[in-house]
């Protein structure tokens, strides 16, 4: 009997591994109580050259352009991507099981490059600097693709408030539970000196406070990017038509490179 038994159990292993590695090919991979479940893409942009990216803590390999793709089963996933030159990003994303999604990275530089500026130029950037008021309830910043309202409350907390067009879908931060509401995104101390869209992004802030200028991730969840760009003395930041920086701190007038 036995001799009969120790074939069948070679040629199930066999036919359980060839049905594994199809699946694998297909898109499938194990989960919960031994189950195969189809996995979906996650692609994420905006990671620098050179960008090394973990998901789950588990290294993905080196970025070789600004995107990188990963196939992960449905749940919630943690990523992480550093670089040499930048501070380490880190997110949770979820991934639903009907769709891909996508991650957009948000590396800041350590070094934050700027180019002097002087005569008609210096004049404008201290005009715009000079002009420049904190984002209230009545003209918050439309962040979010418009979803979201960022405003600076009485008591110096910076919010971000879902809107309720029909067109919109809020962040999901906006809606903890399936009810959106107000969501502090910062609570400085400090009255913030300046509260302005990170450039290109419409998911982060450049903030002032007190002597440092900092990028800040809309998403007030753990991790998220809180990062010092800019230290000087009294710096204050603008942010002109064309969406790049400018900054005045005392007699130095500079556009600043992100």
């Amino acid at each position: 009997m036995q001799r009969y038994l120790f074939p069948g159990v070679i040629i199930t292993s066999v036919a359980l591994v060839v049905l594994l590695g199809v699946g694998y090919m297909m898109g499938y991979r194990l989960g919960p109580g031994i189950t195969l479940v189809k996995t979906h893409t996650l692609t994420i942009t905006d990671l620098p050259v050179n960008a090394t990216v973990f998901t789950d803590y588990t290294s993905r390999g080196t970025t070789a352009t600004s995107t990188m793709t990963a196939n992960l089963i449905p749940g919630t996933h943690t990523l992480l991507a550093s670089a040499t030159g930048y501070w380490p990003w880190s997110t949770i994303v979820t991934v639903p099981d009907n769709k891909n999604v996508v991650a957009n990275a948000f590396l800041v530089p350590k070094i934050t490059n700027g180019t002097l500026l002087s005569g008609s130029a210096a004049q404008a950037a201290r005009t715009l600097v000079a002009h420049q008021t904190l984002p209230t309830a009545a003209h918050p910043l439309l962040m979010a693709d418009g979803c979201a309202l960022v405003s600076v409350t009485d008591i110096n907390q910076i919010v971000a408030v879902p809107t309720t067009t029909p067109s919109c879908t809020p962040p999901p931060y906006l809606c903890i539970g399936g009810t959106c509401a107000t969501t502090v995104i910062l609570s400085p101390v400090a009255q913030p000196t300046a509260v302005v869209p990170y450039p290109g992004r419409q998911d982060a802030l450049l903030i002032g406070i007190d002597k440092t200028i900092y990028a800040l991730s809309l998403d007030p969840r753990s991790p998220r990017t809180f990062a010092p760009i800019l230290r000087g003395i009294a710096p204050r930041i603008a942010v002109q038509p064309d969406g790049t920086v400018v900054v005045v701190d005392q007699s130095t007038v500079y556009q600043l490179t992100l």
